[in-house]
């Protein structure tokens, strides 16, 4: 595939990332500057070089890129003889694509609506559904970490140089 080729379609996902990143509550920008950082090469870039390949403002990724080292999905990178600070995609943050932390948050939510609702109608549709998110809630935070540590075991085994296999049933070959 041909430069300008790739850097189109690297651009593309990197906009499909960024309506996928919005969707789940995070803003475009940070999915685009997330994604950015995932394809691009090398894989350390300064604000302006991920502005300039993405075709926005530098001070849109920079927001963008404050969020992101906060959730810990990017870190900051000094390199020798370069002003200025750049970034790069953080490895080993399963539990942040998976919004363990937004799960307890809500779970908080939902059992403060359940007491409020406590002298209400059981039976009522809402008040079910509030107890059903309760227990699908309390599901997710038991079987998520197990699911953590599962991959971490699957990561830790797989050899260092070699990047996974494709999965086939994706159409990854």
């Amino acid at each position: 595939m041909d430069e300008r080729r790739r850097a189109r379609e690297a651009r593309l996902l990197a906009e499909e990332f960024g309506l996928l990143h919005e969707e789940l509550g995070g803003t475009r920008m940070s999915g685009r500057v997330s994604a950015w950082l995932l394809l691009c090469d090398p894989p350390v870039q300064s604000l302006t070089e991920i502005a300039e390949a993405l075709g926005v403002s530098k001070a849109a990724v920079s927001v963008a890129t404050r969020s992101l080292l906060q959730a810990g999905l990017v870190e900051r990178v000094s390199l020798p003889g370069r002003r200025g600070d750049s970034y790069r995609a953080v490895a080993g943050q399963m539990d942040a694509v998976l919004h363990l932390d937004r799960i307890e948050a809500l779970d908080k939510l939902v059992h403060r609506c359940l007491e409020l609702a406590a002298d209400k109608d059981q039976t009522a549709s809402n008040v079910q559904l509030l107890h059903e998110l309760s227990e699908f809630l309390d599901f997710l935070k038991t079987e998520i970490p197990g699911l953590l540590e599962r991959w971490q075991a699957t990561r830790a085994a797989r050899p260092a140089t070699s990047p996974p296999e494709p999965d086939e049933r994706r159409g990854d070959a």
